[in-house]
């Protein structure tokens, strides 16, 4: 909308429409196509209160999605309280795994949101606050559950992660902005300190859902097909579609992924085939090398096979990223036969997992051009991991470093945290990238497009 100076009357323009001062009690509005009216004022008020706010509404809408971008980015902690009436909150305590929506009202900074749905979510996160016998249980605020259209800045959703299996409370956001190294637009991250019913929650961590103000942030729309893959969903011919919950789009007898998986399974060893017609390859070699290099256990090529989304935009699929808590972690036998940070690069697959039985992996890396992109992503990453082994973790440790200490309901004493960032503690974050820089760069040295174990 613009107001601009005309013949000594101001033209207020807004996309086709202009509304301007006419002679004695008249006012002009011009349609879109050369139109052109005159009314009296009392009539044209009406009109000129509708053109003026749908105006408003399409400049809040653009400013709104810039602002949620711009919150996630700040470098600060966020409070968010939510106020849910106590025999909802006691529901929700009571019996988490049902993932119930219950109305609630949120404050962000100030900002109100009422009658968002708020509902417990994840699993081994959600498992581990039962094993704690702790309330601190990770949590989905989807802000339009219940009233069309209505966002937090433009944001639709986010998820709030309660730092299960991470003392330094770091690895997730570390994780996304990994990926964003590799130029993937993946989930903004932010930290907040969290209140229920106006009590301390806790410093939490949270993450722009995979949804609309997400997609269209990504891919300039939603209308594609979206699918989250579930425990087990390996796209291997006899998969079972179950796995792949439909968030998004028309193809009910989801024909899309049917048909993403068939030339999937018809690739032959070392050729392309078709894989370029139904799937960005790109991203899903970005995938790899992110979850890679971080040590992402818990991901497509990791043992449970999961925690990824496929999303269909111009008829072709694009991996995305998610729930990155996992990375940056030495582990044991408890979880796998894994070398933790001397895990092998040459391959993707952790643990457990069997490479032929993760075709994504096995056909894709087995074209030589696409392992050589692989691993130029994994050295762009490890170039990366210099940098963050240094100021970067020391900035963000600063950062969130007196909400860890005030926070009562964390899993982990602060001196666990004080110690992630220990360069000799093998087992914190500091310590592990420190590790894991020396093995990828005499790992990656020796590798050419001819060295992956398929051939």
């Amino acid at each position: 909308m613009k107001n601009i100076v005309h013949d000594n009357r101001v033209l207020v323009k807004c996309g086709s429409y202009c509304i301007m001062g006419g002679e004695g009690d008249k006012l002009v509005i011009c349609g879109g196509k050369g139109m052109r009216f005159k009314r009296g004022v009392a009539v044209l008020a009406a009109v000129m209160l509708f053109v003026l706010s749908g105006c408003a509404n399409d400049v809040s809408n653009q400013e709104e999605a810039a602002s949620y971008v711009e919150f996630f980015t700040q470098a600060q902690v966020h409070d968010i309280y939510v106020e849910l009436d106590e025999k909802d909150w006691q529901a929700v305590l009571d019996s988490p795994e049902e993932k119930e929506y219950y109305t609630a009202d949120v404050s962000i900074d100030g900002s109100e949101i009422e009658n968002a749905g708020f509902r417990t979510r994840g699993n081994s996160s959600l498992r581990a606050a039962g094993w704690r016998h702790s309330d601190r249980l990770p949590f989905r605020i989807k802000f339009d559950e219940y009233v069309d259209g209505q966002t937090f800045l433009g944001l639709d959703e986010m998820v709030l992660n309660n730092g299960n299996d991470d003392p330094s409370f770091l690895r997730e956001y570390l994780g996304y902005e990994a990926f964003r190294q590799l130029g993937m637009e993946v989930p903004y991250v932010a930290f907040f300190n969290l209140y229920v019913n106006g009590k301390p929650h806790g410093l939490y961590v949270g993450v722009e859902a995979v949804d609309n103000s997400y997609l269209d942030r990504t891919f300039g729309g939603h209308k594609g097909s979206l699918y989250k893959a579930g425990e087990g969903a390996t796209l291997e011919a006899d998969t079972d579609l179950d796995l792949m919950e439909q968030k998004k789009g028309s193809s009910q007898d989801k024909s899309d992924i049917q048909k993403l998986i068939r030339i999937l399974d018809e690739m032959e060893t070392g050729e392309k085939g078709e894989i370029e017609s139904i799937l960005d390859v790109d991203s899903v070699l970005r995938y790899f090398a992110g979850n890679a290099v971080l040590h992402n256990w818990d991901d497509y090529a990791g043992q449970f096979c999961h925690n990824y989304y496929l999303y269909m935009d111009n008829g072709r699929f694009h991996m995305l990223p998610w729930d990155m808590n996992e990375g940056f972690l030495q582990t044991g036998p408890f979880y796998r036969p894994s070398d933790g940070a001397k895990q092998d690069i040459s391959t993707p697959i952790t643990g457990r997992a069997v490479l032929e039985e993760r075709p994504l992996v096995m056909k894709l890396l087995s074209v030589p051009e696409y392992y050589q992109e692989y691993l130029e992503y994994c050295g762009i990453l490890t170039e990366w991991l210099k940098e963050v082994s240094a100021e970067r973790l020391d900035s963000l440790k600063e950062e969130i470093q007196t909400f860890v200490e005030q926070d009562q309901t964390k899993f982990y004493s602060y001196q666990e945290f004080e110690q992630q960032f220990l360069a000799d503690n093998r087992n914190g974050i500091a310590g592990f990238i420190r590790e894991r820089i020396r093995y990828l760069e005499e790992a990656l040295d020796g590798l050419t497009e001819e060295s992956f174990p398929v051939s």
